[in-house]
């Protein structure tokens, strides 16, 4: 669930539609692998919040320049530790590789970010008589200067959820985290 983070982790950022990074190119450097690292990450639905200590995602992002926005790069593997609900430990399966790194746009608030979207999440989460799945994507930004993608909005949904009545199948969830990306990856608008 907090996969969809995840990062998930990557670099990731929001695509607000297809025509958006249709038109624009980007150029990536260095590109190739990349690996990220959140501390205290966390998952949110209505009735609960699942908490974690670290996340971490790898993957790999396209070089060079003339780059379409859409699957800039993709995240191969995302994990979660030491996560929790209320104090109850929860184990977080993420599942679905590659998921698609997209930027849409420099962001309107600071020029040394670019906007986009990470799609594709899925995860599941299971503690103590409760599990569920969310898929969905996440958005934010990543940010050029700090090498950091942070995740702060998206669309991710729960299903197949059996838990107590804190998580409901249809409940939107909210993935937060700012992941430091190693690499010293820039991506800029060409």
């Amino acid at each position: 669930m907090i996969a969809t983070a995840a990062l998930a982790a990557a670099l990731g950022l929001t695509v607000t539609s297809a025509s958006a990074t249709s038109l624009a190119t980007w150029t990536v450097t260095p590109g190739g692998g990349f690996t990220a690292l959140a501390v205290n990450p966390t998952l949110s639905v209505p009735a609960a919040t699942l908490q974690c200590a670290s996340s971490a995602a790898s993957g790999t992002l396209a070089t060079g320049s003339g780059n379409a926005g859409a699957n800039i790069g993709q995240i191969a593997d995302l994990s979660f530790d030491q996560c929790s609900v209320a104090g109850i430990d929860f184990e977080v399966t993420s599942t679905g590789f590659p998921w698609g790194l997209n930027v849409s746009e420099v962001s309107a608030s600071d020029p040394d970010a670019v906007d986009g979207s990470i799609t594709g999440v899925r995860a599941h989460i299971s503690g103590s008589l409760c599990e569920a799945d969310f898929t969905g994507s996440v958005t934010g930004y990543y940010k050029n200067g700090t090498k950091q993608l942070v995740i702060n909005a998206g669309t991710l949904v729960a299903s197949n959820a059996d838990c107590l009545g804190l998580i409901n199948d249809g409940d939107a969830a909210l993935f937060e985290a700012a992941y430091d990306v190693t690499g010293n990856h820039t991506i800029t608008k060409d």
